[in-house]
């Protein structure tokens, strides 16, 4: 529950730092701009990726979430229940592979076509789809 609070504590921090910028004036005007910034991390992180520079790739996922976080502010909803959301649809989706796979005779799906594990992610996915 500890790291759970900690978590929060971050994301209200950049929270925080994105009510300073927007006050001073230094804020997104558009959506575009945003997702566009999301796009150009994509890049800067699989560039760090190919170069195997573990410290920039790190630097730079960081740079991605942050920007994530901005976005999720921005269209005015709060990143921390966001995220927790998330969390929860996934695990939800995670759960359903599993008991799919285990369905199927698979103890796990370790060195299994990466087909194989779309198809039961795609059930999944449509599965909760169905119960929402």
């Amino acid at each position: 529950m500890k790291q759970l609070s900690q978590d929060h504590c971050l994301l209200k921090r950049v929270e925080e730092q994105e009510t300073k910028a927007k006050e001073f004036g230094f804020y997104w005007e558009h959506i575009d701009q945003l997702i566009e910034q999301i796009r150009s991390e994509c890049a800067e992180v699989k560039e760090a990726w190919q170069k195997q520079d573990r410290p920039h790739l790190q630097e730079e996922l960081g740079d991605l979430l942050q920007a994530a976080i901005s976005l999720t502010i921005f269209c005015e909803f709060d990143p921390h229940e966001t995220l927790l959301k998330s969390i929860n649809k996934f695990q939800k989706r995670y759960d359903t592979v599993v008991a799919l796979a285990k369905k199927d005779g698979y103890t796990h799906l370790k060195e299994q076509p990466l087909e194989l594990i779309e198809s039961y992610w795609l059930q999944a996915k449509e599965a909760s789809c169905k119960s929402s």
